[in-house]
């Protein structure tokens, strides 16, 4: 398994062990509230990652309580009293969705995975538990699992099941590509309404820092699409090096021509060092003010002289809830905006592990969130983790395992195009 001693992969028997313990703690502290009633859940999803050694990449569990004692078992129990099917990848992100049981969390969370992946990949739940008491413990577990529970590392099999595997190759090949519709049009009004809130706050039109100005930005920052070309392009362990948010009227853009490698040597490295995903929090098109982008020009290894201008310049038109990603320093600026009204959007800047952050980071989301926003922040970095008496070891080793995964699964994407 890919995963530090403190964390899981979803369904593996690490996950298992921890949510026993977890169970059997809670059922004595609770046996009062829970009145000796039992109850049983089942989870069945097809299409684990092969790395999982999963019977026919079927990764199931069940737990029983009869009242007094809780059992957990490998096997899937047709008979449980709540059953829930579906596709392994989607189960994940719905695993490491912390915060069940706040009001309208459940319809949130199955309204973002429904933009991901799609209806018909929504897990599917059979039956219902027959007490709340052992709804609330569930949505406990859930929760605590959650806060542990860590990404799928196999990028490709991540990546098929997100229908992302031909914009991995098109970033690879132009510098950049669009996510449409990788968040619900719902959710990017949500995130539209906090950053201008947070705008507003502090009286401008630019702001850095935007991961603390919100859940609705924590959330955002965790989509599954967004994180999948993360580690495409720079690896796993890429750190945020800042979230900010810009609100643009009408009139010429007025950010330049440029790349987002500062302080990068020419010629830049022939992979990646940043990435960038600008959200559309509205929908884009050449009149709103877009991003514009040269693609390929990533491939010139260096920044654009003044006066070369903008030849082979493309708006990124998409619809509200998209976002484009680029990287490996490609070209891009921001476009005049010709129709009435303010585009605002927020500009994710991920830098590979081995750089510094541009801006501080905080721990302050980490207990309401799954640890791939701690490993945005540094926390699986053996550099940020050095001590007195040396090196993290431990992290050490996970980094450069996780590394070799990754890097090994985009090979495969790339040669099987």
């Amino acid at each position: 398994m890919f995963t530090l001693p403190h964390q899981f992969e979803f369904l593996s028997d690490a996950w298992l062990d921890e949510a026993r313990r977890f169970l059997e703690r809670e059922t004595v502290q609770r046996k009062d509230r829970l009145g000796g009633r039992p109850f049983s859940v089942a989870e069945r999803f097809i299409n684990a990652p092969p790395h999982m050694t999963c019977a026919d990449n079927v990764a199931q569990w069940s737990m029983r309580y009869d009242g007094d004692k809780v059992t957990v078992a490998r096997e899937f129990d047709e008979n449980a009293d709540q059953r829930i099917e579906g596709d392994y990848q989607a189960a994940l992100t719905a695993a490491q969705f912390v915060g069940l049981l706040a009001p309208g969390a459940m319809k949130a969370m199955l309204r973002e995975l429904r933009a991901v992946y799609g209806k018909d990949r929504l897990p599917r739940i059979a039956g219902s538990l027959p007490d709340p008491q052992a709804n609330e413990l569930m949505g406990h577990l859930h929760d605590h699992l959650g806060r542990r529970t860590v990404e799928n590392p196999d990028l490709a099999h991540r990546a098929a099941a997100q229908g992302l595997t031909a914009n991995i190759r098109e970033m690879e090949e132009t510098g950049y590509t669009v996510i449409e519709k990788a968040i619900s049009p719902d959710f990017a009004e949500d995130v539209r309404h906090a950053t201008l809130r947070a705008l507003s706050e502090h009286n401008t039109i630019s702001l850095q820092w935007m991961l603390y100005h919100g859940r609705e930005i924590e959330l955002l920052a965790l989509n599954p699409k967004m994180m999948t070309l993360i580690d495409a392009s720079l690896g796993r362990g890429a750190v945020i090096a800042s979230l900010s948010a810009i609100r643009k009227g009408p009139g010429p853009g007025f950010i330049p021509n440029h790349t987002d490698y500062s302080h990068v040597p020419e010629p830049y490295p022939e992979f990646a060092m940043t990435g960038v995903g600008v959200w559309a929090l509205e929908d884009w098109t050449a009149a709103s003010g877009p991003t514009w982008i040269i693609p390929g020009s990533h491939r010139m290894r260096r920044a654009p002289r003044p006066g070369e201008g903008h030849n082979g310049g493309v708006p990124i038109e998409m619809p509200k809830g998209s976002a484009v990603y680029f990287t490996s320093g490609v070209w891009h600026w921001q476009g005049d905006r010709t129709e009435p009204g303010e585009r605002v959007t927020l500009h994710m800047h991920y830098n590979r592990g081995i750089l510094r952050s541009l801006e501080p980071k905080k721990v302050d989301p980490l207990h309401r969130n799954p640890p791939r926003l701690g490993e945005m922040l540094g926390e699986d970095d053996w550099f940020d983790k050095m001590a007195g008496i040396g090196r993290d070891h431990v992290r050490f080793q996970h980094m450069l395992q996780l590394h070799k995964f990754t890097d090994q699964k985009k090979r495969e994407i790339l040669e099987t195009a």
